[in-house]
């Protein structure tokens, strides 16, 4: 018999979300199942699904080639009013997944509360479940990856900390235009929250409202110590109010290559532009896939 919770989930009707217009739900049991389903794995994407009650739901991609699936991401994406990629996760998801060759396992926290010690616990146990389910099935170490967009690389470089203190080592790291300073008040440091305004007009107005209530330690740029992370992949745009915190950060930290693309905005996964996006896949295909590097 299916738990309460699961019961009314799936029957539940909901408001868009940051991945399309219509929320649908599927209940599997196991990562297992993720990675063997018994449905077409086209038609998985286009589901919410649920694998444990105690843990958030998840949005799966699969590779264009999906008998044997060696290579996993788990991803952890941006608030889609602060990116402006609202409804646009599943096609930005798909794409990725398909171009890099590796299964996508999307967690999907937008109805959870924005109290971020909390939000931060609720994501590392989704993220400790399906890494254990995927080193039951197999999957080497350095084969599951993390990725994050905006606010949710924040919570990915909040987590990623712990996840090394219990052993959930990871084989890569992307960061798209992660939030990295806080310094969103007023005074900062940061030219360029000040003058990259032409295309993210109210980013910095958005950031201070989302994480008014947030502790300064959250925000990387204010730990005094240097972190070793796996090896790391840090996209920004030129033109992005943030790109001199990625600066910032590179240059603090091991272990990150920061790639900046010129003309990209903060959000810039949701571009038409199809010079931009054949610009950052070619970069995280390269980065992903080093042992097809000429």
């Amino acid at each position: 018999m299916l738990p309460f919770y699961v019961k009314m989930i799936l029957v539940k009707s909901m408001k868009q979300n940051e991945f399309e217009l219509e929320e649908k739900y599927k209940l599997f049991r196991s990562v297992k199942e993720l990675l063997h389903p018994t449905i077409s794995k086209r038609n998985i994407s286009n589901y919410k699904i649920i694998v444990d009650e105690n843990i958030l739901l998840l949005r799966v991609f699969y590779p264009k080639k999906v008998s044997n699936i060696k290579k996993v991401i788990i991803n952890i994406p941006g608030e889609g009013e602060i990116t402006d990629c609202e409804g646009m996760y599943s096609n930005i998801s798909a794409t990725i997944s398909k171009e890099v060759d590796q299964m996508l396992i999307s967690i999907d926290y937008e109805k959870q509360p924005n109290d971020f010690p909390s939000l931060f616990d609720r994501i590392y146990e989704t993220i400790d479940f399906i890494y254990q389910g995927l080193r039951k099935e197999n999957i080497a170490v350095e084969d599951i990856s993390l990725m994050g967009d905006s606010t949710g690389a924040n919570i990915l470089l909040n987590i990623v900390e712990r996840m090394q203190k219990n052993n959930l080592e990871v084989g890569r790291m992307i960061l798209f235009y992660p939030v990295l300073s806080g310094e969103y008040q007023g005074e900062t440091k940061y030219p360029s929250i000040k003058e990259n305004t032409s295309v993210n007009y109210n980013l910095i107005e958005k950031l201070k409202n989302y994480y008014k209530k947030a502790p300064k330690e959250i925000f990387p740029l204010n730990l005094e110590e240097e972190k070793t992370y796996s090896p790391t992949l840090l996209l920004s745009g030129n033109v992005d109010p943030l790109v001199d915190e990625a600066k910032a950060f590179k240059e603090k930290n091991n272990n990150i290559e920061l790639k900046i693309i010129d003309f990209a905005y903060h959000g810039f996964l949701n571009t038409k532009d199809k010079e931009m996006i054949k610009e950052y896949l070619k970069i995280v295909k390269s980065f992903m896939n080093p042992e097809n590097n000429d």
